[in-house]
C-alpha cells in the first residue's frame, strides 16, 4: 500500500489544450492510493484510485454549448469562456500495460457511485463513496477485465457530505445580479422518514443545497405552502395537484429543529405543528442563486473526451488513463435518466466532432429523462405514484428511435445522430414498469401497440426485481420498519447484470452480434393493464390498482426539448398516456423478461412494487421499494392464509427437487448467455451443492 499526496503547485497536472472551444484546462490530482489491500485481480494485478478535480472552460457561443440553458447568463473569463469544475475518481490498474483499453464511466446518482455495488457483489455495509486502501471491492468483475473505471460529478446543488462527488458551477446572472424566479419544491416521506419534523431545508434533502428565498417575508417572496394526501389525484392519474393552502400563520421561513418559532432562515422552512408523514407538501416561492445546471452535460462530455483523446500533458507525462480505445458508460436510476437526456440533448459528440460513449448501459430509468437543463432545476427528484409528480421527466420523445409526436405532429427521438449514437442496453426492473412508466419505452401512448426500436438498442426487463439493491441486503419495511406493507424485495441481480454488461462489451469492442431484446409486449399479452391483471390473493386483497400515471405536460412557453425555464409550476396535462405493466404468473412473477433462478424456481413472491401502510398514506405505492412474500409451507397453511399460490411442499417435495430445478434454470440462462458460467457455479454452490454444469 502506498499514498502520495499531490499539493497544489507540485501536484497540478496540466494536460494539453484540445482545439476549438471546449477543454479540460487542468486535472488537479489530489490523491493516489492503493485499493483493496493491494489485491491482485486475475492477470491484471493490483488497482489504485486517482482522485482529483477537473477544471473546464467552454465557449458559450459554440453551437453545441448554446443549448445549455442560461449559459449566456454565466460570468465569462478574459477569453470569453465559462469556467467550472467537478470532482472525479478513477480506479485503474497499477501496471498501465495491463489496462484493457476500455474506459468504464458511471454517471453518479446524486453524487453517489452505484455501479460497483451492482456489478461487484460488494456487501451493502461497505461505503463505496469512500474507497480507501482497505475497501473490499468484491468479485472484481470489471477489474479482472482490466477496465479503467471512472466517475465525474455532474449534479449541481449536491452537498459535499457522505463523500459524494460534487461540482462548482457559476450562478445564472442578469445585469450582473443573480437571477430570481418562482420555483416549486416538495416535502414528502423521503424528507420525513419515520418522523413528523418541524423544520426542513427548502430542498427537502439534507444532502442537497437549497435555493434561498429572496426574502424570509412570505409576502415579499410571494410564497405559499400547500398540503395533500398524495401527489396523484387518484391511484393512477396523470394529473398533478397543488394541494390545499396552509394558512400563512402556520408556517414561516425559519430553522426550528426544536419547534416553533425558531430562527429566521432563507434556506429552511418551519411548520408550526410539524410536517405529517402521511402527507406531501408543495412550497411555491421566489428563489435566487440558480447555477447553470445544464453544465453537467458538458462536464461528462468533456471529461470523457479528454481522457480518451488527450493522452499526454504538455511535458509528455501520461494522463490518468492510457490508450483508451473504447468507452462504455453506465447510469443507474437518476444516473440512467441523465444518460437518456445526455443523448437527447446531443452531448454524445464532443466539440471536436468525436464520439463520447461507444456503448451505454442505461439501468432503471424507465421512460424518464432527467430534470436538469433548466433554470432552478432539481435533478435529484424522482417522480413516483405518491410524490414529486410535478417534474418534467418524461415528455416526448420517450423512445430512442425517431417517430412523430402523435399530439404535436413533429418527429423526435432520443437518438438523432447516427454517426455518434452508442450501442445501448436499456435494462429495467419490475419497479420501473410501476413507477417509471417503462412500458412507454416500447409501446404507444394509448397502450394499443408495440413499437420497433433502433437497431442500436436492446431492451431488457429483469423480472421480479426492484431498481437497485446491494449484495447481502436485508429485507425491511421502509422507514421505521413501518412504512411499507410487505417486507422489501432483496433479490440481488448482479449476476444477470454482469452477463448483460459482458454482452454489451462484446458488441462494442468486438463487434459481435448482441442478445435479442427480452421484455413484455402488448401483442403476446405479457404487457397488460394493472387494473385487469391477475394477482395472487395475498397480494390482490391489499392492491387498489396504484401505479405512477403518465401524460405529456405543459410547463409554459419557455420549456422546449426538455430544457428552459418552467413557468407553469403545477403543469397542465395536455395528453394522457396508458401505462401498462408486466403480466404475472401464479406466483406473481413477471412472465416476460430475464428470470433469475430465484424467480423461475421461487421460494416466495418477488414484486417490484410495495404498498404504503395507513400511517404513511395507505394504498399508494411505497416509493421505489419492492416486496417479498414467502410461500406457505404446505397446502393447509396456504388455505388458512387464503394464499392462492402453490405451497412449497406442493412444488418441492424435498430439497433435492428444489436444487435440481435451480440447476435446470441456471443451465438455461447460461445457454442463452444471460448468466456467466462463473456466476452459475457460485449460485448453485449457495443452494447447497457445488454442482458442475459441464
Amino acid at each position: 500500500m502506498f499514498k502520495r499526496l499531490y499539493l497544489l503547485g507540485i501536484s497540478l497536472v496540466l494536460f494539453s489544450i484540445p482545439p476549438v472551444n471546449a477543454r479540460v484546462t487542468q486535472l488537479e490530482i489530489t490523491e493516489i492510493i492503493s485499493v483493496a489491500g493491494g489485491k491482485h485481480f486475475g492477470d491484471i494485478g493490483a488497482y489504485e484510485k486517482v482522485s482529483g478535480i477537473a477544471y473546464f472552460e467552454i465557449s458559450p457561443d459554440h453551437k453545441r454549448n448554446k443549448i445549455i440553458t442560461d449559459i449566456a447568463r454565466a460570468r465569462i473569463n478574459a477569453d470569453g469562456n465559462v469556467e467550472f469544475n467537478a470532482k472525479f475518481e478513477i480506479l485503474r490498474p497499477v501496471d498501465p500495460s495491463k489496462a484493457s483499453g476500455t474506459l468504464f464511466v458511471e454517471a453518479p446518482s446524486q453524487g453517489e457511485k452505484l455501479s460497483l455495488g451492482l456489478l461487484h457483489d460488494i456487501d451493502e455495509t461497505i461505503d463505496l463513496n469512500f474507497i480507501d486502501e482497505t475497501t473490499d471491492l468484491g468479485n472484481g468483475f470489471l477489474f479482472e477485465r482490466g477496465h479503467t473505471v471512472a466517475w465525474i460529478a455532474w449534479q449541481a446543488q449536491i452537498e459535499e457530505i457522505d463523500h459524494r462527488l460534487v461540482v462548482d458551477f457559476p450562478i445564472t446572472l442578469e445585469n450582473d445580479q443573480p437571477v430570481t424566479g418562482f420555483i416549486l419544491t416538495e416535502f414528502n416521506g423521503k424528507s420525513f422518514k419515520d418522523q413528523n419534523p418541524y423544520t426542513l431545508p427548502l430542498s427537502g434533502r439534507d444532502f442537497v443545497k437549497s435555493f434561498p428565498t429572496i426574502s424570509t417575508d412570505q409576502e415579499t417572496a410571494k410564497a405559499s405552502l400547500f398540503v395533500m394526501e398524495s401527489g396523484s389525484t387518484d391511484v393512477s392519474s396523470s394529473g398533478v395537484r397543488k394541494g390545499e393552502a396552509i394558512p400563512a400563520d402556520q408556517w414561516q421561513f425559519a430553522h426550528c429543529p426544536d419547534g416553533w418559532p425558531g430562527e429566521s432562515s432563507s434556506t429552511f422552512i418551519c411548520v408550526k405543528n410539524g410536517f405529517l408523514k402521511n402527507r406531501n407538501y408543495h412550497l411555491i416561492y421566489q428563489a435566487v442563486d440558480s447555477p447553470v445546471m445544464g453544465l453537467g452535460l458538458a462536464t461528462t462530455r468533456d471529461f470523457i473526451s479528454h481522457l480518451r483523446h488527450e493522452n499526454k500533458d504538455s511535458l509528455g507525462n501520461q494522463s490518468p488513463t492510457s490508450d483508451v480505445k473504447h468507452v462504455i458508460c453506465q447510469g443507474i436510476g437518476q444516473g440512467a435518466e441523465y444518460l437518456r437526456d445526455f443523448l437527447y440533448q446531443g452531448f454524445n459528440v464532443d466539440l471536436n466532432n468525436q464520439k463520447v460513449c461507444d456503448g451505454m448501459n442505461i439501468h432503471a430509468a424507465g421512460v424518464e429523462k432527467t430534470y436538469l437543463n433548466y433554470r432552478f432545476s432539481q435533478p435529484y427528484r424522482v417522480s413516483t405514484q405518491h410524490s414529486e409528480r410535478f417534474i418534467p421527466d418524461m415528455n416526448f420523445p420517450r423512445q430512442y428511435s425517431v417517430r412523430v409526436n402523435p399530439f404535436l405532429k413533429f418527429p423526435d427521438g432520443i437518438l438523432k445522430k447516427p454517426a455518434f449514437d452508442p450501442y445501448i442496453f436499456h435494462t429495467d426492473t419490475s419497479t420501473q414498469y410501476w413507477q417509471s412508466r417503462a412500458s412507454l419505452v416500447s409501446s404507444s401512448e394509448g397502450g394499443t401497440m408495440d413499437f420497433s426500436e433502433s437497431s442500436r438498442v436492446r431492451q431488457f426487463l429483469i423480472s421480479g426485481a426492484e431498481s437497485y439493491n446491494r449484495f447481502n441486503s436485508l429485507a425491511h419495511n421502509g422507514y421505521g420498519g413501518r412504512q411499507c406493507f410487505f417486507p422489501s424485495n432483496n433479490l440481488h441481480i448482479g449476476a444477470l447484470m454482469r452477463a448483460l454488461v459482458s454482452n454489451l462489451e462484446e458488441w462494442v469492442v468486438d463487434g459481435e452480434q448482441p442478445l435479442d431484446s427480452i421484455y413484455p409486449k402488448i401483442y403476446d399479452e405479457t404487457l397488460v393493464e394493472a387494473s385487469s391483471m391477475f394477482l395472487p390473493s395475498l397480494v390482490k386483497e391489499n392492491f387498489r390498482g396504484a401505479l405512477n400515471g403518465s401524460g405529456d405536460m405543459e410547463f409554459g412557453p419557455r420549456v422546449k426539448f426538455n430544457r428552459g425555464v418552467v413557468d407553469l409550476l403545477v403543469p397542465e396535462v395536455i395528453a394522457n398516456h396508458k401505462v401498462l405493466v408486466p403480466a404475472v404468473d401464479q406466483f406473481g412473477h413477471d412472465i416476460a423478461g430475464i428470470r433469475h433462478p430465484h424467480i423461475e424456481v421461487p421460494m416466495g413472491t418477488h414484486l417490484g412494487w410495495n404498498l404504503r401502510t395507513t400511517e404513511f398514506g395507505g394504498g399508494d405505492l411505497c416509493d421505489e421499494n419492492g416486496s417479498f412474500i414467502p410461500l406457505s409451507l404446505d397446502d393447509s397453511a396456504a388455505i388458512a392464509a387464503n394464499d392462492s399460490r402453490p405451497s412449497l411442499l406442493s412444488i418441492y417435495p424435498d430439497y433435492m427437487t428444489y436444487v435440481q430445478k435451480v440447476r435446470e434454470a441456471t443451465e438455461a440462462l447460461v445457454a442463452q448467455k444471460l448468466l456467466l458460467q462463473k456466476d452459475a457455479d457460485i449460485l448453485l454452490e449457495k443452494v447447497g451443492h457445488n454442482i458442475s454444469m459441464h
